[in-house]
C-alpha cells in the first residue's frame, strides 16, 4: 500500500490536493490513502475562527469545501491539531464529514483495507497542555489531548502505524524557528509510542521536517506546507513490521527529495 503522509496546513485545501496530485505524477504512483496529521483547519464556519487563526491563515478553503459538500480527490484520513473547530468535529455522528474525507478521532482506530486484511491506524490528535492532560476527556472540548485518550488508545488492540499531532516527548529538533535546538516535552506521547510500538508514527505542530526515534520506533515529522518535506511518499505492506520511505515533496533545491528504506 501506498500512502502519503501531510503536515499541516492550515486550512489551505486547494494547495494540499494540488500538491499531492503533483507529487504522484512526479513518482507515477496513486496514493491509496493521505494521513493527515492535523491542523487541517476544519472551520466551517469562518466567524468561529481562533484567534490565532484569524490573526495569521484565516478561515482556508473549508467552509466552501463544506458548503459544497466538496469530495477529496484522494481519501483522506486526519486527526485534529490545535486549530480546528474542536465542538462541531466531536458532534459528528459518523468519521466521514465530506465524501473521502475521515476525521479519526482521538484513541480511536482506522483501518485501511489492504488486499484481505488492513493496515490499522491509531490517533491522538491535539497538543500537549498541562492543565488538562490529567482531565477526563468527557470534561473537554479543545486543542488539548489527555491521559486517558492515551490509555484508551494503548488497551485498544493493534496499531501499525501511529497519527499524533504534537512530537512524542523525547524527540529533538536540531534546528528550529525558536533559534537552538531543544527536546520535546509532550507528556506521554512518548509512552504512547513504546506501548502501542506502530511501525511509524507521523506528527506535525512544529512546522518542520525532522527525524525522530522513540524506543526504536521511527518518528516522522513533517513540515508545513508548501514548504519541503510537508509531504512524505510511504509504502507499507499489509503484513510483518517493514515500511519505506519512497520520496518527499516538495522538491529540493529543484529535485525531489528521496530518501531510503527504513
Amino acid at each position: 500500500m501506498i500512502l502519503c503522509a501531510a503536515g499541516d496546513i492550515h486550512g489551505a485545501l486547494d494547495r494540499m490536493y494540488e500538491e499531492v496530485l503533483a507529487f504522484e505524477t512526479e513518482l507515477g504512483v496513486r496514493f491509496e490513502w493521505v494521513l493527515h496529521v492535523g491542523d487541517l483547519g476544519v472551520w466551517p464556519d469562518p466567524e468561529r475562527i481562533d484567534r490565532a487563526t484569524r490573526n495569521h491563515e484565516g478561515a482556508g478553503d473549508f467552509p466552501a469545501w463544506w458548503a459544497e459538500r466538496r469530495p477529496a480527490p484522494r481519501r483522506t484520513l486526519f486527526v485534529k491539531g490545535n486549530h480546528e473547530d474542536f465542538v462541531w468535529l466531536d458532534a459528528r455522528a459518523r468519521p466521514e464529514i465530506l465524501p473521502g474525507l475521515f476525521y479519526l478521532r482521538n484513541a480511536e482506530r482506522f483501518e485501511l483495507p489492504c488486499g484481505d486484511t488492513c493496515i490499522v491506524v491509531g490517533g491522538l490528535g491535539g497538543c500537549h497542555g498541562p492543565s488538562d492532560y490529567g482531565r477526563r476527556s468527557r470534561d473537554l472540548q479543545g486543542r488539548h489531548y489527555t491521559r486517558d485518550e492515551i490509555d484508551r488508545l494503548i488497551t485498544g488492540g493493534r496499531v501499525d502505524l501511529l497519527l499524533v499531532h504534537d512530537a512524542p516527548a523525547g524527540v529533538r529538533f536540531e534546528r528550529h524557528r525558536r533559534g537552538a535546538g531543544w527536546v520535546s516535552d509532550a507528556a506521554g506521547l512518548d509512552e504512547l509510542v513504546r506501548a502501542v510500538r506502530p511501525r511509524v508514527c507521523f506528527f506535525g505542530h512544529h512546522h518542520t521536517r525532522v527525524d525522530g526515534e522513540v524506543a526504536g520506533v521511527p518518528c516522522v515529522g513533517l513540515n508545513k506546507a508548501p514548504h519541503p518535506g510537508s509531504l512524505v511518499a510511504i509504502e507499507i505492506p499489509p503484513r510483518n513490521r517493514s515500511w519505506r520511505i519512497l520520496a518527499e515533496w516538495p522538491r529540493r533545491s529543484g529535485e525531489l527529495s528521496r530518501a531510503g528504506s527504513t
